[in-house]
């Protein structure tokens, strides 16, 4: 009997190659699609959902009633003691510097004096739909960055609902295991799960780092992705198990989509206005990429927020290893701004079906995206991003 994900991605391949011209069917695989990428090449999209079992949305009871700073940065202690997080693994955080920590409580404290209350009912609202681990993580990011902040004002006053894509965690090296320890951790303690597709679980690059992608899918319809990297043994310059070392494992970035309801339908809000919106709150934004696959998967990142207050032997140690570190470590956080088509609403309740969930039209948590992964090319993207931006 053919697997029902499989089948279900080959008629997502059917349905999209009727609705656009450009896009090839892989002549092997009945699931993938080929997009026609700048160099006379072809980018290949696997459209399998990924096969995980259901879990429940369990960071509501720490954040659904959330109205104030006080209240949320209590919910955010009180889940972080919840579960088992990288810093209660033992060796996890051998390599990771005392700042750290300090760097972590100062935002915690900070959002007393930055943050409004309805800030943090913001906030709360938004994780309260995930599960604990990536609201924790979430919770550090939006306290973070002003970026964030002002995307979740911006959807409130464009009447979107605004979706958790995924986090990127970073870790130290691959000659410690560093980031297959957290992946371990993520699977027996946090319920996440790799891809039963090969290639859609581990990335390699030749740049000196890899990175394993994680997957979850919540009761509530939620989707949940987690990119897990580090740098490769003998790559002593490579930035990631420095800002492990300097940020600990906070997220290197947090990644949003946003939909809306259009003649009562879901859509994806495109890329292009995502950019036009957030710049007219005045937040500027690098490169974008993706436009070859017409939607599947677009994004581009905010300039990165950047910390000046990294201690001077931190300081003094990275300039021996590289010079360009010193001013690269100052990038401590970014805000991805992402664009996925969603499914017809017609194959909507056979997708949310292989998950054992009944698909509701106005749900907004039943957002079903086409393509479901990550594209090596634009997850390179991120760290020349990231490494690029000097003050």
């Amino acid at each position: 009997m053919a697997n029902p994900h499989d089948q279900f991605g080959a008629q997502l391949v059917g349905d999209i190659l009727g609705r656009e011209r450009s896009f090839r069917i892989d002549s092997v695989n009945p699931q993938k699609v080929l997009s026609p990428y700048p160099g006379a090449k072809w980018a290949s999209l696997d459209l399998t959902p990924f096969a995980v079992a259901v879990k429940p949305a369990d960071a509501e009871g720490f954040f659904s009633s959330v109205t104030s700073v006080d209240g949320l940065v209590k919910a955010y202690r009180r889940a972080r003691r919840s579960k088992l997080f990288e810093e209660d693994i033992p060796v996890a955080c051998d390599q990771v510097s005392t700042y750290a920590f300090e760097f972590l409580e100062k935002i915690l404290s900070r959002a007393f004096q930055v943050l409004e209350d309805d800030d943090a009912r913001r906030i709360a609202s938004f994780v309260a739909n995930l599960d604990l681990y990536s609201a924790v993580k979430a919770v550090e990011s939006l306290l973070n960055s002003q970026a964030d902040l002002a995307l979740l004002k911006l959807a409130e006053m464009q009447d979107w609902t605004l979706h958790f894509d995924h986090l990127a965690i970073r870790c130290g090296c691959s000659g410690r295991n560093d980031a297959q320890r957290v992946v371990e951790n993520l699977q027996r303690h946090h319920g996440y799960a790799p891809s039963q597709l090969k290639g859609e679980n581990y990335y390699r690059f030749d740049d000196g780092w890899d990175a394993y992608i994680l997957y979850k899918m919540l009761d509530n319809g939620q989707q949940l992705r987690l990119f897990i990297d580090q740098s490769t043994l003998d790559n002593n310059s490579q930035i990631i198990q420095h800002w492990n070392h300097v940020y600990g494992y906070t997220a290197h970035h947090l990644a949003i989509r946003a939909t809306r309801f259009f003649q009562d339908r879901r859509i994806e809000v495109s890329l292009s206005e995502l950019i036009r919106a957030v710049k007219g709150f005045g937040l500027e934004t690098m490169i974008p990429t993706g436009e070859y696959t017409k939607g599947l998967l677009e994004q581009v990142f905010t300039r990165p927020e950047r910390n000046q207050d990294i201690p001077g032997n931190i300081r003094r140690r990275l300039r021996q290893i590289d010079e360009s570190l010193e001013g690269s470590i100052e990038n401590g956080k970014l805000l991805e701004l992402l664009s996925r088509r969603e499914i017809v609403p017609e194959m909507k309740p056979a997708y949310f079906s292989l998950y054992g969930i009944t698909f509701k039209n106005d749900n907004p948590l039943h957002s079903a995206p086409i393509y479901p992964y990550f594209l090596p090319s634009q997850a390179a993207h991120v760290i020349r991003t990231s490494v690029n931006v000097q003050g």
